[in-house]
């Protein structure tokens, strides 16, 4: 997901926690615009949109995080 997202290959390099991860991916999808965007299809299934999958992988909603 982060490589598809054109982070940097070292993009969680160094001590990181589950939660940074996902807060990196979180952001990167937000500041992109690429939330209703088609992120892309599994084999019998229909396309999927970058936050429906952030929220299939992750198991929360995708919100942009609320300073």
């Amino acid at each position: 997901m982060a490589q598809r997202l054109g982070l940097p290959l070292d993009w969680d390099a160094g001590v990181t926690t589950a939660e940074q991860r996902r807060e990196k991916i979180r952001a990167a999808i937000v500041a992109q615009q690429r939330v209703l965007s088609i992120a892309g299809k599994r084999a019998g299934q229909p396309a999927e949109t970058w936050k429906a999958l952030f929220e299939r992988v992750y198991r929360i909603p995708l919100q942009p995080k609320e300073d």
